[in-house]
């Protein structure tokens, strides 16, 4: 059976991916349809295995039964286990001979799922959860070994719908609970997927407000596209109404502040807030060639900057880090460029909350940096993904379907609908199928 994995662009190599299976808040029952980390076979519809999770007091996982994992002899990982054999947290409490299913509970291991943990449960399960004071928690596998591999939706019969709530392909931020993607199948005739109206298959995407990890800059605007993340605009709003110290900057110095509208999207490269010392004469390494280095520091706070595009001065800049009382705006180096039909968008940030200068050392203490594209991605009305073609833009959302593109189910089929994302179907006279993503782990990727 194959092994099933979180999805980037198959194009782009990784190196350790995560699977998730679908987000709970509460006790939660995880199988081959949710959690694409458990095998599953779709000619003969077999795949059994099942994750219970049982919450006491809202976030605590009792000995004993807290948790019961479910599997078969046929795993074999635990052919050879014995009751009593412990894996991980889990223990091995029961062992039907006759069906070979075996069932292991978290006996003598209480699990509290507090915020922002990732907790191994047995060698290959682990559970994650948010960054948040409402509990959010998956199950999920990581995998590091060089292939490439596949993560499926759930399976389906008949028309459906898929989210990030039950495909994994798609984004999904868990710590702020953020993801739109939605794709739908509407079959006629048993297995066709029109391409007249009204569309066999409908994509939509909406745009969300995401904080930036350095506080103070506010929130920009968020969207997944074909699974990925990308940055939509940034937002004109003051979360805290404080504009001193805390505002919508970019949106302020760009001077085509919102992609979506001009009908393209930008990858983020870069969101931190992870302080860095950079001494007079270092730089700080960012993405798509580019390099900010630290000339120098006056005696009064100022720090001299050069940014770097392969190996070149492109912009020279002062900021007043050290500055008596200093704004938002002292303490932040922007880099603005045109960016497709973008004008004068800032596509590079770093913020500097201090400096330290003495006869011997000069340096600045950044603890900010943010980081998007130069390159676009259009996603103006009439462009086409595969099979699939954008019919609506606005400037929160993206629409697309299969005009002019039917698709038959035929039994034993593979069809690319849009960059990454396929359908399979089921080599078998009962029509099932999922929709799939494909993901290279290493570098020799293509």
């Amino acid at each position: 059976m194959t092994a099933l994995l979180l999805i980037l662009f198959s194009s782009v190599p990784a190196y350790a991916l995560e699977i998730r299976g679908s987000i709970a808040n509460d006790s939660f029952i995880w199988d081959p349809q949710n959690f694409a980390g458990f095998d599953y076979d779709i000619d003969s519809d077999l795949g059994s295995d099942t994750l219970t999770t049982n919450l006491w007091d809202g976030n605590r996982l009792d000995e004993d039964e807290g948790i019961i994992y479910e599997t078969s002899n046929q795993n074999k990982a635990l052919s050879n286990a014995k009751v009593g054999d412990t894996y991980g947290m889990l223990r091995v409490a029961e062992i039907d001979n006759v069906t070979g299913r075996i069932m292991l509970t978290n006996e003598d291991n209480t699990i509290t799922l507090g915020k922002n943990r990732s907790i191994e449960i047995m060698p290959g399960i682990s559970i994650k959860t948010a960054d948040s004071d409402e509990l959010r928690y998956y199950i999920y596998k990581e995998f590091i070994e060089p292939g490439i591999y596949e993560i499926r939706g759930s399976v389906a019969d008949g028309s459906y719908t898929w989210t990030a709530e039950n495909f994994a392909g798609f984004y999904y931020d868990i710590d702020d609970d953020l993801g739109t993607e939605t794709l739908t199948t509407d079959l006629t005739d048993g297995n066709n997927l029109s391409g007249d109206y009204p569309p066999g298959i409908v994509y939509t995407t909406d745009a969300q407000p995401q904080e930036f990890d350095y506080y103070d800059w506010g929130r920009y605007s968020v969207i997944g596209f074909m699974g990925d993340e990308y940055f939509a605009g940034y937002v004109e709003d003051y979360p805290d109404g404080d504009y001193q110290y805390r505002g919508p900057i970019f949106f302020e110095e760009s001077e085509d502040e919102y992609s979506l509208a001009d009908e393209q999207l930008e990858k983020i490269l870069m969101d931190e807030d992870t302080t860095r010392i950079v001494k007079k004469g270092e730089s700080i390494k960012l993405k798509e060639g580019y390099e900010l280095v630290l000339k120098g520091i006056s005696d009064d706070g100022r720090v001299y900057l050069n940014l770097l595009n392969d190996g070149q001065v492109i912009d020279e800049s002062v900021i007043s880090a050290s500055a008596d009382n200093p704004t938002l705006y002292d303490k932040t180096y922007l880099f603005r460029k045109d960016v497709g039909s973008q004008e004068n968008l800032v596509i590079i940030a770093v913020h500097f909350r201090g400096t330290y200068k003495d006869e011997d050392y000069a340096m600045g203490f950044a603890d900010g940096i943010w980081q998007i594209s130069e390159t676009p991605l259009d996603v103006s009305e009439n462009t086409v993904y595969g099979k699939m073609t954008i019919q609506t833009v606005t400037a929160d959302s993206i629409t697309m379907d299969n005009e002019d593109n039917s698709i038959t189910l035929e039994r034993k089929s593979d069809i690319e609908l849009m960059p990454g994302i396929h359908i399979r179907t089921a080599d078998n006279e009962t029509l099932r199928y999922y929709i799939y993503r494909m993901v290279t782990i290493g570098q020799n990727s293509s």
